[in-house]
């Protein structure tokens, strides 16, 4: 017997549709946007049992080994984002710096002990900014 309904056909294309229509409402996709938050976002902090432990664990996770230094900011991607807009200063073309403070980690690479040091801070942070989002982090003041 025969379903009634809806065609399997129908409702692919009907999602394909729905699909194009969010993209060109959005805004355009932006690779280096994708990984600065790949690199420097964690929201809300993942849990680790010190600072180094946590470095370690995340710089593995990202895909990030070996890498002398990173910098993890806990924040929201909309509170990060208005460094961009209205919660920064412009600090030349490209850059925005915070007019807030962020919680953020700082990873450090030790090669003696092949593992990371972390230290946690609330700092201001400079961020390059491209089309009204960030995508480098050059450092926190």
């Amino acid at each position: 017997m025969a379903l009634r309904g809806p065609r399997p056909t129908f409702l692919l294309t009907l999602a394909l549709l729905a699909a194009c229509v969010a993209l060109t409402l959005g805004q355009r996709w932006n690779l280096l946007n994708d990984i600065f938050w790949k690199d420097h976002m964690d929201y809300p902090k993942t849990r680790a049992i010190n600072n180094n432990a946590y470095c370690n664990r995340m710089m593995w996770d990202r895909v990030m080994y070996l890498k002398y230094t990173n910098t993890f900011i806990h924040a929201t991607d909309k509170d990060i984002n208005k460094v961009c807009t209205t919660a920064g200063l412009s600090a030349g073309p490209y850059w925005h710096v915070s007019t807030s403070f962020f919680s953020i980690t700082t990873c450090t690479f030790n090669p003696w002990s092949i593992s990371y040091t972390g230290i946690s801070a609330k700092q201001k942070i400079v961020i390059s900014c491209l089309n009204r989002l960030p995508v480098f982090y050059v450092k926190s003041t």
